[in-house]
C-alpha cells in the first residue's frame, strides 16, 4: 500500500462527493468511450460523523494486529453501506481513479485487440515496440493518471505505481509479449489498489502511528489489501470480464460495474 496518500483522514463534513470530482473532463481519448454517469445516493444532509463507526473498528483491528479480522469486515461494511450510502455512492466517489481505470483498460484492451504497434499510434505513445513492458507503463503514466493534485489523482497514481512495483519481472518482458491475463492481472492489482487507498484515506488514518514496528504494518496492509483483491477477483469473475471482448464503447460501464459489484461483495461481508 502507498503512504503518499495518507493524511489524517477525512472530515466527517467533507462532502460524500466533493465538488471537485468531476464526472467527465470533456476530452476524448482515442477509443476512450463515453463515460456513464452514476447518480449518488447521497442525503442532503450530511453526517459529520459518518466515519466515526467504521474508524472505531479499524483501529480495533490495528490494535489487534490484524488478528480480529472481523473488525476490518465490520468497518469496511459499514463505511459502504452506512458513511458512503451504498455502493453506488462509493464508485461515485472515486472520482477520476475511476477515470484513470477506464484509460487503462481501453490502452490494455487495444494493446490485446488491435496490437501494440497500431495503439501506439492511435495514442500517440511513441516508439514502445521491443520495448520492456515496465518502461512502457511507466512512460504512459500520465496519460492513464494526470497528475491535477486533488486527492483522487494523487490515489489513482499510487494505485499504478504501486500495481506496477508488483510486477518486477515485467522489466525483462516486451510490452507486445505480455498476454491476456497478465494485462487483466494487472488491472485487477490497480483497481485493488484504488479501493485500499482510497477506504484508507477516509478511516484508515490510524494505520501508520499505531503498530509498533514496520512488519506490523506490512502484515496489515498485505491483510487488508487480499481482502479487498477477494472483492474486486470475485467482481471480475462474476461479471466475466475478458479483456479480449471489451469494446471500446462498453469501458467506462465496465469499469463502473466492476467497482460497484467488489463494493458490494465488500458491504456484505461484515461477520
Amino acid at each position: 500500500m502507498g503512504t503518499s496518500t495518507s493524511n489524517r483522514g477525512q472530515s466527517g463534513k467533507t462532502p460524500l462527493v466533493p465538488s471537485w470530482l468531476e464526472t467527465d473532463d470533456g476530452k476524448q481519448q482515442p477509443n476512450q468511450p463515453q463515460p456513464t454517469q452514476l447518480q449518488p445516493e447521497q442525503p442532503q444532509l450530511v453526517d459529520p460523523k459518518r466515519f466515526s463507526i467504521p474508524r472505531s473498528n479499524f483501529t480495533r483491528y490495528i490494535n489487534s494486529d490484524g488478528s480480529r479480522g472481523r473488525n476490518l469486515h465490520r468497518a469496511t461494511s459499514y463505511y459502504v453501506r452506512h458513511s458512503l450510502g451504498g455502493s453506488q455512492n462509493a464508485v461515485t466517489r472515486l472520482g477520476s481513479a475511476r477515470k484513470s481505470t477506464a484509460r487503462l483498460v481501453s490502452l490494455f484492451s487495444s494493446f490485446v485487440n488491435h496490437g501494440v504497434a497500431e495503439t501506439s499510434k492511435v495514442y500517440k505513445l511513441g516508439d514502445i515496440i521491443g520495448k520492456s513492458a515496465s518502461d512502457v507503463l511507466l512512460r504512459i503514466i500520465d496519460f492513464v493518471c494526470p497528475d491535477g493534485g486533488n486527492t483522487d489523482e494523487g490515489i489513482a497514481r499510487t494505485a499504478y505505481i504501486e500495481a506496477l512495483s508488483t510486477m518486477p519481472d515485467w522489466e525483462n518482458k516486451t510490452i507486445e509479449s505480455l498476454s491476456p491475463t497478465e494485462f487483466l492481472a494487472f488491472i485487477e492489482i490497480y483497481m485493488t489498489n484504488v479501493i485500499e487507498e482510497r477506504l484508507v484515506n477516509d478511516i484508515g488514518n490510524k494505520l501508520f502511528s499505531l503498530p509498533k514496528s514496520v512488519s506490523q504494518v506490512e502484515n496489515i496492509q498485505g491483510q487488508i489489501k487480499d481482502y479487498i483483491k477477494g472483492a474486486v477477483s470475485d467482481s471480475i469473475s462474476k461479471l466475466n470480464i475478458d479483456i479480449c471482448f471489451i469494446e471500446a464503447s462498453q469501458t467506462k460501464s465496465i469499469v463502473d460495474s466492476v467497482y460497484h459489484t467488489a463494493y458490494d461483495i465488500l458491504s456484505e461481508l461484515e461477520e
